[in-house]
């Protein structure tokens, strides 16, 4: 959707399961980019879009991401340090805790991609931020290979402009609110993926046209006032 018109310019029909959001994003991006020769500057989204993958996708083509990360809820209730409370240094492959002490390297996770830091039970067991830090023996850290994509999100999350984003975002919802209501697309008509991607595009189309006849109206006078 263009911001400043609220005319739809890019339509993805799914299959309802969450691991397709993010790729119909991705191809509504792409085709964007083509169609107007240049990637978005930034693109502004709910958690569902917060994954790694997403996000180190975003990265790659320089595209400022305003969502938070889908981790975001279990770390706001988590009592514990999150992984940005931890320094990563780079020559020794370790990460630095708030305590000065050092997490090694353990290995690599295949199954969640990411990579394994560990503490050690003399180190933590000793640590007056233990209580603060883990409820186990010792710190873990599973780092997700995506990570740096990861951290630059939570760190827009807390700016002006992704503030000013997601009230842009409510505009979206705006519309599916209107393709509901007014357009009377409550359910679909018609079976089958390819049917129903076209009932999404002729909905766009309909809510285009209703945006064109308003901007090409000429502007109404204002009534005047007439006193005796």
């Amino acid at each position: 959707m263009d911001n400043p018109s609220c005319v739809i310019v890019g339509v993805q029909a799914t299959a309802a399961r969450l691991s397709q959001e993010t790729v119909a994003a991705q191809e509504m991006l792409t085709r964007f980019a083509e169609w107007q020769g240049r990637a978005p500057e930034s693109v502004a989204a709910d958690t569902t879009y917060g994954n790694e993958e997403f996000l180190q996708w975003l990265a790659d083509r320089n595209i400022t991401p305003y969502m938070r990360t889908r981790d975001s809820i279990h770390r706001k209730n988590s009592p514990f340090f999150g992984p940005e409370r931890f320094r990563y240094e780079r020559e020794h492959n370790r990460y630095i805790c708030p305590a000065g002490q050092p997490l090694n390297y353990g290995g690599r996770v295949y199954r969640n991609r990411a990579f394994n830091y560990i503490g050690t039970r003399k180190r933590c067991g000793a640590c007056a931020l233990k209580a603060q830090c883990t409820s186990a023996p010792f710190r873990s850290l599973n780092i997700h290979q995506h990570e740096p994509a990861r951290q630059r999100a939570r760190e827009l999350a807390n700016t002006p402009e992704f503030a000013r984003a997601q009230r842009q975002r409510k505009k979206v919802e705006a519309l599916f609110a209107e393709l509901k209501h007014q357009i009377g697309l409550r359910r679909l008509r018609l079976r089958r993926l390819k049917f129903v991607r076209e009932q999404f595009f002729l909905a766009a189309a309909a809510q285009n046209l209703k945006r064109l006849v308003r901007f090409l109206s000429p502007p109404t006078r204002p009534i005047l006032e007439v006193t005796a």
